[in-house]
């Protein structure tokens, strides 16, 4: 009894912190955290949501009508749309949570920097994980005649139609 006491209330505290938010611009709603995803919903500019999860550079989101969904978060502005905190008791929450009581929006998405990718070594454990899920060559071959595939020679990209990015 104790424990889904414990689960109940967990559960309850989580729904009573979901972060309200608001759209910036007419966005897509998607099924699953991936720009492929199927769009089940379309938001316009300004539609309140609440965000009910993270992951990475997506919020999954539920609408006014109930309906849930991802969203990238780049997309989303927190608090209401008046750009006013809400104040009350979520006030009081966000400053026991975070010791701040305004809001401060921060997005960020992980990537590989210029450093990290000079810095790199070596991962032999990695290379052998890769080589395990490589497939023989005539193992390939062989699916690749048992279905209706040809072989096609693909030549390297000239060295001046590479990236033109600057060099930081």
């Amino acid at each position: 009894m104790p424990l889904a006491l414990a689960l109940a209330a967990t559960l309850a505290s989580s729904l009573a912190f979901a972060e309200s938010a608001t759209t910036l611009r007419a966005v897509d709603m998607h099924s699953e955290p991936l720009g492929s995803a199927e769009v089940v919903a379309k938001l316009g500019a300004k539609a309140p949501v609440d965000i009910t999860q993270r992951q990475g550079a997506w919020a999954g989101v539920k609408n006014a009508e109930g309906l849930d969904g991802w969203v990238r978060i780049l997309n989303l502005r927190t608090g209401t749309s008046d750009g006013k905190s809400a104040g009350g008791g979520n006030q009081l929450a966000a400053a026991f949570l975070t010791g701040s009581s305004g809001n401060t929006v921060s997005t960020g998405v992980k990537g590989l920097s210029p450093d990290k990718l000079r810095n790199a070594g070596e991962a032999p454990g990695e290379v052998a994980w890769l080589e395990q899920l490589a497939v023989a060559p005539d193992d390939a071959r062989q699916f690749a005649a048992s279905a209706p595939l040809a072989s096609q020679q693909v030549d390297y990209l000239k060295e001046e139609r590479r990236s033109r990015r600057r060099q930081r």
